[in-house]
């Protein structure tokens, strides 16, 4: 479990969770997205994607199978793994809204 590591394999372990998060949205970002951030909370991650508007039943859909995908490779280090999809309109910032893991996608608005 990740509590258990050392701070060096925890780092690994949040390098691990980057990469796995940006390689299950190749083909799947979508132009409604407007940032991608996770946190850890105790035995727990959390991904929190923020949109701009509200999902059609099939983008809802792929980004449930992008989170399996996480699920699937990192569902030995952490008792809880959610996914939160969040529609925030651009008028309002996301800036504060960002997990203690930081920001893995964050698009830039005008």
């Amino acid at each position: 479990m990740y509590s258990d590591k050392t701070n060096e394999e925890k780092v690994k372990i949040e390098n691990r969770i980057k990469l796995y998060i940006m390689h299950c949205m190749i083909d799947r970002a979508t132009k409604k997205m407007r940032g991608i951030t996770a946190s850890i909370i105790d035995q727990d991650l959390t991904i929190e994607i923020f949109f701009d508007s509200d999902l059609t039943e099939e983008e809802e859909e792929e980004m449930e199978c992008a989170h399996t995908e996480v699920v699937s490779d990192l569902y030995q280090e952490f008792v809880g793994m959610y996914l939160n999809l969040t529609v925030i309109p651009i008028s309002t910032s996301l800036y504060d809204k960002k997990g203690n893991l930081g920001w893995f996608y964050l698009r830039r608005e005008y």
